[in-house]
């Protein structure tokens, strides 16, 4: 009977595991994807001379922050609200994407290697979105739970990678490539950073 109890119990924990995976790597995806967005922004504000768009960053960062809620509640959600919550969180990703086509309709200047720059940046950033869509479980299957699975692979330090190495190359303007140099992405903090003398990045 033990035995039973105990298979029982950590076959319970797997299963918990896996259904609740998707959300770690929603959130891990979101972690990186809305500083690079909000970058662009910076990017632009510099390249131009005005100030950031404050209200575009404020509504890109709790559009992220919500989606990261209802993730989670979505993820915890009994079999009658789970669809209701699922909505909910489709509908967030909706909104977050629309900010990422608001920052492409402001992120205009007039020097073409900076343009160049941003237009690179925002293309690798936009498949951040379908990222985020495919580790959501299918609303249509949220009452059974049938769409809870093991999240596809993605590889948020590759992203991070390849946006920093974006990020970096010379422009030729001196203020944009000085301002990039300080936007590059971190997937540690600051103080594990330091700790480790850089080899955490």
């Amino acid at each position: 009977m033990k035995k039973v109890l105990i298979f029982t119990l950590s076959l319970t924990m797997f299963c918990t595991a896996c259904s609740t995976a998707w959300v770690a790597t929603l959130d891990s995806i979101l972690a990186a994807a809305a500083p690079a967005l909000i970058n662009i922004l910076q990017i632009v504000a510099v390249a131009n001379g005005h100030p950031v768009n404050s209200n575009l960053t404020v509504k890109i960062n709790a559009d992220a922050t919500l989606i990261k809620t209802l993730a989670n509640d979505f993820s915890k959600a009994s079999s009658d609200s789970a669809p209701g919550v699922c909505q909910q969180l489709q509908a967030a990703v909706g909104a977050y994407q629309a900010d990422q086509q608001l920052v492409l309709q402001v992120a205009q200047v007039s020097d073409p290697n900076t343009q160049t720059k941003i237009t690179l940046l925002a293309n690798l950033v936009a498949g951040t979105v379908q990222a985020i869509t495919a580790v959501i479980p299918s609303c249509k299957n949220a009452a059974s739970r049938k769409g809870f699975q093991t999240p596809p692979p993605y590889s948020v330090s590759t992203f991070t990678a390849h946006y920093n190495e974006i990020l970096v190359e010379p422009t030729g303007n001196a203020a944009v490539d000085a301002a990039t140099t300080r936007l590059k992405l971190h997937r540690h903090s600051r103080l594990a950073r330091s700790m480790t003398f850089g080899l955490l990045q």
